[in-house]
């Protein structure tokens, strides 16, 4: 009978100490898909009031997510709005007019929908700070459970799973977005609050003068901020839709760059082809409003010229005034 030699302690010890150390210590390589709460939260973390109320009828309350995409969401409809005005009175009725004076008539009148007091806030300020952010709220919070849920412990590994290296086209021009918008509505309304008392005298002379002061500076700021924003709207209205153009982000090292992909599944061809029209069709949109809007806002308001007389004069006060860049100006 063959005798067996059982392992020492010492001899466990050291395979589990080499197995261990053969490991990866964490999964953060790879990109990992936005897992919703509600699949995992009853199993992996006790209840923490994170929910709001109870329901008397059994269904599952709101959760900060929730709360978080719908203010996110219906915020974006006021300024939505607001764009589409603006769009019509700063690029196609000038193309239509081909005059600036004649435009500005037609901008006066629209000018107490969204430049008077109990409006302008309501329509811009307030839905534009809260889609920011109640959108990196829920970033942060997203980012912070799954750093839980992968059991990020470093540094690095927390930043991999951060919200910043896995943001989607669609946040990344939110981001760039955010400071076009906030030095365009520096210029145009609160520099000349600031030096007039009001905006009174802004209108698409004062827009034709500024560009005929540094035509290169504008020219690039107004293209880099027109297909910016037109694309941010366009990928959130299409986002809405369930058109993933702008919001689909692919995994690392991953071709289809879906959960899907990873366990196994393949999209049909008219799945794909479908798809890549849709990618298609969005970027012909976009870019075809984009240089609608640089037409008009470049093309007639653009080639207008300086102003004259005092009006000029005002405008040369306002512009020299913005700051930092009110040199250049």
């Amino acid at each position: 009978m063959a005798s067996s030699v059982l392992p020492t302690h010492d001899d466990v010890d050291t395979k589990s100490i080499i197995s261990m150390q053969e490991l990866d210590p964490s999964p953060v390589d790879e990109g990992f898909p936005d897992i919703p709460y509600e699949t995992y939260t009853d199993k992996y973390e006790p209840p923490t009031g994170r929910n709001f109320g109870w329901s008397p009828l059994g269904l599952r309350s709101l959760n900060w997510d929730s709360w978080l995409s719908a203010l996110q969401r219906y915020s974006t409809y006021p300024p939505t709005i607001f764009a589409a005005l603006h769009f019509a009175n700063t690029s196609l009725i000038p193309i239509a007019t081909r005059s600036v004076s004649e435009s500005d008539n037609y901008l006066l009148l629209t000018r107490p929908i969204y430049q008077s007091p109990s409006l302008e806030h309501v329509i811009l300020t307030v839905p534009v700070l809260t889609h920011i952010a109640s959108g990196i709220a829920l970033r942060n919070i997203r980012s912070s459970r799954r750093a839980r849920l992968y059991g990020a412990e470093t540094r690095d590994q927390r930043y991999t799973l951060s919200f910043w290296p896995r943001m989607s086209l669609q946040a990344r021009l939110g981001y760039v977005f955010a400071p076009l918008l906030a030095t365009h509505v520096l210029v145009n309304r609160i520099v000349p609050v600031m030096i007039d008392g009001g905006s009174s005298s802004i209108n698409l002379s004062f827009v034709a003068h500024g560009i005929a002061r540094n035509r290169v500076l504008w020219v690039t700021y107004y293209h880099i901020f027109v297909f910016v924003g037109i694309y941010h709207i366009l990928g959130g209205l299409a986002s809405w839709m369930g058109w993933r153009i702008t919001t689909a982000r692919k995994t690392r090292g991953s071709k289809k760059g879906t959960l899907e992909g990873d366990l196994g599944h393949t999209e049909s061809d008219q799945h794909i082809k479908r798809r890549k029209r849709m990618w298609w069709n969005f970027n012909k949109i976009a870019t075809l409003g984009a240089c609608v809007w640089l037409a008009g806002a470049l093309w007639v308001v653009g080639n207008a010229g300086n102003g004259i007389g005092w009006e000029a004069k005002g405008w040369n006060e306002i512009y020299s005034h913005v700051p930092v860049i009110g040199s250049w100006l």
